[in-house]
């Protein structure tokens, strides 16, 4: 069975769709289930694993994701975030003898965080970030009011 990768920009448009559709999706496997769908109504071989579409998703600004993990114990290195793939950046603190120690660890373009020890995702939930387009009428009144 021959499957057909969709391009980023194909990609983006299905999960905004299906955003705008439910709104706030409880977990990764649903929301990449929902994502294939709609794929497949465009192509019948399109194809997507649920780590891309969370990539893509995020990267292009569509979702806002809040992440639930467990901590795993280990001590941690400064890495890729295991959300986005993106640079984690140090967090520190001032001593007051004049140095910095490092609390933990943070990502720059996602709200993933950890300690100094490593803090694997257990849970995504994805919700819209775009905002909700309003008819018209309630555009106009809200304009005026402000």
């Amino acid at each position: 069975m021959s499957y057909r990768v969709p391009t980023a920009e194909v990609l983006a448009v299905a999960i905004s769709d299906v955003l705008r559709e439910h709104g706030t999706i409880g977990s990764q496997r649903l929301f990449a289930r929902f994502v294939q769908e709609k794929l497949r109504c465009l192509d019948k071989s399109y194809t997507a694993t649920e780590e891309r579409v969370r990539r893509i998703a995020i990267q292009n600004n569509l979702v806002t994701v809040e992440v639930e993990t467990r901590d795993t114990g280990e001590k941690v290195k400064v890495g890729r975030c295991p959300v986005c793939d993106s640079r984690l950046r140090r967090v520190r603190n001032s001593t007051i003898y004049g140095g910095s120690v490092i609390l933990g660890y943070r990502c720059t373009s996602c709200p993933y965080r950890m300690g100094t020890t490593k803090k694997v995702p257990t849970k995504y939930i994805f919700r819209d970030a775009l905002p909700k387009v309003r008819c018209r009428a309630e555009r106009k009144t809200t304009q005026r009011t402000l």
